[in-house]
């Protein structure tokens, strides 16, 4: 392979703790190209730099992990000089916003740029018209983009890009997440023992849908008495949450765990589920789950796993194959399929193994990578994708 010159600008990147975070770390560590990320500072960000395979230039322009306006400044300077110092055959833009710094440097400088998506930022900004047309110039102007699923790329397309310039990236499952028997100093911790543990992992908002499956608790509790419910995470939504719990009389069967960190404390709390639950639904100001690796991960841990019908989780979740779809909005079908599992231990048995199977052979980083690598070698080997020439967009073949 040919190797390529990469700089990757991310907007989140570890030590920060989050999906995409790991999306992008894993795809610097286990792609074959040259790679240089341009990172937000963290605390401890110095140390967890110390020993990675790729180069890591960390700078102070973000405020909450999201680009603020008095920042814009700051981060066009480190990109500029960034590229300057590695002359990258691609920049890649972690998130669309930041490609409009991408679309300056092309304007100017012919600089080649790749945006990379991840559904709800494909659907935020088309309450805004004037932030919807400057996505939209970024993305038609991009060399080329990254999509994390099937529902993200035809996002994309909506905003008239080429599906030939589109490739279809999925997030993957790190090693670390296994099969392993439960913890039980971590069960103890909890009061967990003799509970039938239903789970879910992600940041405390709307979306995620936990408010849903705290609303099925009492219908579920009524099946399964000794049921309760691990919302492991925090953000916005917990003292909401908390609170909804005690109105609907389930507060004692509602655990709220509040943030874990490492991969490696996270597959010891998947270990003490029965099942993994996690009703995403999208809602109407445009939030929506791009894919939802916690569903592969929790396959990866041999937890059977209910996702809500939404978004991209029809892709990281395969109805009747590897997990449960439902609607997210309809409490008897979550109480249903939750009952349906604890139950039926046959189609429990074939939803792990399944589930397990599939996370471990296509959702490996190795795997992954490689699509990633081919996908910016076939880039890197053509003309630039609408190339401006004195202020003016030069058509390419395809258009012409």
């Amino acid at each position: 392979m040919d190797r390529k010159k990469i700089v990757l600008v991310a907007g989140v990147f570890p030590p920060g703790i989050g999906g995409m975070q790991n999306y992008y770390y894993n795809l610097s560590k286990y792609t074959k190209h040259d790679i240089t990320v341009l990172a937000p500072e963290y605390p401890g960000s110095g140390l967890f730099d110390e020993g990675q395979p790729f180069r890591i230039v960390r700078g102070n322009f973000m405020r909450g992990e999201k680009v603020h306006f008095t920042s814009w400044g700051r981060l066009f300077r480190h990109v500029r000089k960034l590229m300057a110092s590695e002359k990258p055959d691609v920049t890649i833009y972690g998130y669309v916003l930041i490609g409009f710094i991408g679309l300056l440097l092309k304007l100017f400088g012919s600089r080649r740029y790749m945006i990379s998506t991840h559904g709800m930022d494909m659907l935020y900004f088309r309450r805004f018209i004037g932030l919807n047309f400057i996505v939209k110039l970024i993305l038609t102007h991009a060399d080329g983009v990254l999509a994390n699923s099937e529902f993200t790329k035809k996002l994309v397309e909506d905003y008239g890009v080429d599906p030939s310039r589109i490739s279809l990236v999925y997030p993957g499952v790190e090693p670390i997440f296994e099969r392993k028997p439960a913890n039980e100093e971590l069960a103890s911790r909890y009061g967990l023992e003799g509970k039938y543990v239903l789970m879910s992992v992600g940041r405390l908002i709307t979306r995620k849908g936990h408010d849903r499956v705290i609303e099925a608790m009492p219908a579920i509790l009524s099946h399964i008495p000794n049921a309760v419910y691990v919302i492991v995470g925090d953000g916005p939504e917990r003292t909401r949450l908390e609170q909804l719990a005690r109105e609907k009389g389930v507060g004692s069967a509602v655990l709220f765990t509040g943030s874990i960190s490492g991969s490696e404390s996270l597959n010891e709390h998947y270990s003490l589920a029965d099942q993994f639950i996690m009703v995403s639904r999208q809602l109407e100001k445009g939030d929506a789950e791009g894919f939802g690796i916690v569903y592969l991960e929790a396959a990866s841990a041999g937890v059977p796993v209910i996702a809500g019908r939404s978004g991209g989780a029809l892709e990281a979740v395969l109805h009747g194959e590897t997990g449960l779809l439902v609607n997210p909005e309809a409490h008897a079908e979550i109480t249903e399929s939750v009952v349906r599992l604890a139950t039926d231990t046959a189609l429990r048995e074939r939803l792990i193994k399944s589930g397990y199977k599939r996370a471990k052979t296509r959702f490996q980083y190795e795997v992954l990578a490689k699509t990633f690598d081919r996908y910016v070698g076939r880039l890197c080997m053509f003309p630039q994708h609408g190339k401006f020439i004195a202020g003016k967009r030069q058509r390419t073949s395809r258009e012409i």
